[in-house]
């Protein structure tokens, strides 16, 4: 008995769950910094993916086998040695070109290298999308007196956004997840932040952290996969309103 109850108060002293909600409480006043970088490379990695897209759907074979060839060589790299090349190895081959690049922000390093993570994946998933409309879509809105531009804008783009949408969303949350990786160039966001208090306790409540930290995280990836969710079934439901609509006209 002595040596169960031995067992029980080494174990306390090992865990202890109920200092995990400050521990949240602490760690979560990183979230704006962790949401500037999600919400940055989200737009950045959006313009560039529509840019790469076009090239592949529309640009000549030398500018189009380039295009291809940036997705396929970003999807195969890891996004931590994307970050070790450009943030360490970049700055690098600046300066022996005699560009002082020591003056940039961490953060702005780590939007440009996180839009570049996952602008590959945008853009394959702008350019499956739009190939998975018909062709004839397109050519019956010019033969209803639409201009090009318009048939795209009202018959093509709706329909290859929603089969685009929950790729779309889910790619989000895989972004934001990634962004768990800017501790390694030194910003404070959640995952900083988890490391910082780990250290001030000499890693003695490493697991109690790191459990508050995955709290944290999956809370936010379960109301973006809600919001995900709700945004397809009010777009698809709209869609079908409009389809209802225009057949009773």
């Amino acid at each position: 008995m002595a040596g169960s109850e031995e067992v029980k108060v080494m174990a306390t002293k090992l865990f202890k769950p109920e200092i995990i909600p400050e521990l949240i409480w602490k760690i979560i006043q990183a979230f704006p910094l962790t949401l500037t970088l999600a919400v940055g490379s989200l737009i950045l990695g959006l313009i560039m993916a529509l840019g790469i897209a076009v090239l592949c759907l529309r640009a000549p074979k030398v500018p189009r086998s380039i295009a291809n060839g940036y997705i396929h060589f970003i999807r195969g790299i890891p996004t931590l040695i994307l970050i070790y090349l450009l943030y360490l190895g970049f700055p690098q081959l600046m300066k022996g070109l005699g560009v002082d690049m020591s003056g940039v922000d961490k953060r702005v390093y780590l939007v440009v290298i996180f839009a570049l993570a996952v602008s590959a994946n945008f853009a394959e998933l702008m350019r499956s999308s739009y190939l998975s409309v018909d062709n004839g879509q397109q050519e019956a809105a010019l033969a209803a007196g639409m201009t090009a531009r318009q048939g795209f804008q009202r018959i093509v783009l709706p329909q290859a956004f929603a089969v685009a949408l929950p790729s779309l969303g889910n790619y989000i949350i895989m972004l934001f997840k990634l962004t768990s990786l800017g501790f390694v160039v030194g910003v404070v966001d959640l995952m900083g932040k988890t490391r910082i208090l780990i250290n001030l306790t000499y890693g003695s409540r490493r697991l109690e952290t790191y459990l508050a930290l995955a709290v944290i995280y999956w809370a936010l990836c379960f109301v973006l996969e809600r919001l995900n969710k709700l945004l397809i079934k009010r777009y698809t439901r709209g869609r079908k309103d409009l389809a209802e609509r225009g057949a009773v006209q």
